[in-house]
């Protein structure tokens, strides 16, 4: 095995362009990459059996590592195990420009680097499969059940089409649009959330039930509609079709009133569509620009109502090359 200095895997962050929450329940989910949040990790072949980690949670042994880190542990013990590097010892140092708890996908990301840093240092080459089934170990103990939508989403360079139960897929598209995103700097609770959604859907109240059953099928209708509006370049539908959306995740309470000024904000400034984007209650929103120089305005408008970054994104997709 070829040996040298260091070896280095990166991933990107996501955003969810449509689905949320409704993917939880078997529904399809557009997410699309974003590339300028980046994921990487270094390793560093040791002379020792020792395993250390650098990152911004922790500094020191990985086996000492606090509990919240204990997923990308197990990830590592996993990939030593498979790839007979159990007698091996080495350094990683994790970096970040992906904000945490924001819905974007950080600790799968950080899972798929480090999957992919080792693998490099074992000399074998996984395929998407097999890096999505990895990241899984690491996402099921972040979060419990993770439905796989992060997994796939940060280790593909496409837009993804995720169902739970079938087969992921990227697709193409090619547009003029671009999608400024926004960080609100709140954090989000993801966990919480989809707990209340699940509350609505059980409620004892059967209305209550079936209007939150009516919002979930919706949602899943309309990640069909904005497929179609992507592939047909039909921007002022995608519009619609993310305004419709946030009209429903507000009536589901996973909105904000910082994500709701927001919105209004961007709105105000020319954008056909905004909407929260992940679990809600805090981190992102979406606003669809016509154009690039749209895309600036609306950007401007929501620093100014109190966003504290921006990205954004062009609305295309190359899908499997």
């Amino acid at each position: 095995m070829v040996r040298n200095e260091g070896y280095c895997g990166v991933s990107h962050g996501k955003v969810i362009l449509i689905g949320e929450h409704s993917v939880v329940y078997d529904q399809p989910a557009l997410v699309l990459p974003l590339h300028d949040a980046r994921m990487s990790v270094k390793l560093t072949p040791r002379t020792d059996s020792g395993l250390f980690i650098d990152c911004e949670y922790f500094c020191g042994p990985l086996r000492h590592a606090p509990d919240m880190l204990s997923n990308i542990r197990v990830l590592v013990e996993r990939l030593m195990y498979d790839f007979a590097l159990n007698h091996q010892g080495f350094n990683l140092t994790v970096r970040s420009t992906i904000p945490h708890e924001r819905g974007m996908g950080s600790s799968a990301a950080v899972a798929v680097a480090t999957i992919r840093a080792i693998s490099k240092f074992a000399g074998r080459a996984l395929n998407f499969k097999e890096e999505f089934e990895y990241t899984q170990i690491a996402e099921n103990i972040a979060h419990s059940t993770a439905s796989g939508l992060d997994s796939a989403a940060v280790a593909s360079d496409s837009a993804v089409w995720f169902q739970r139960g079938t087969e992921i897929s990227t697709f193409a598209f090619d547009t003029s649009a671009v999608l400024v995103v926004a960080d609100t700097g709140i954090t989000g609770s993801t966990r919480e959330a989809v707990s209340d959604v699940r509350s609505l859907l059980k409620s004892y109240n059967p209305h209550v039930s079936r209007e939150t059953w009516s919002h979930i099928h919706r949602l899943g209708q309309l990640s069909y509609e904005c497929a179609d509006a992507l592939r047909a370049n039909s921007i002022d539908t995608l519009g619609v079709c993310m305004n419709e959306a946030q009209r429903i995740l507000s009536q589901l309470s996973v909105s904000h009133p910082i994500i709701e000024h927001c919105i209004s904000a961007a709105r105000v400034a020319g954008a056909v569509g905004a909407k929260l984007t992940g679990g809600g209650r805090g981190g992102c929103l979406l606003a669809l620009a016509q154009s690039q120089s749209a895309a600036q305005r609306i950007d401007q408008a929501l620093i100014q109502a109190g966003a504290i970054r921006t990205w954004q994104v062009p609305l295309q997709s190359k899908g499997i090359q």
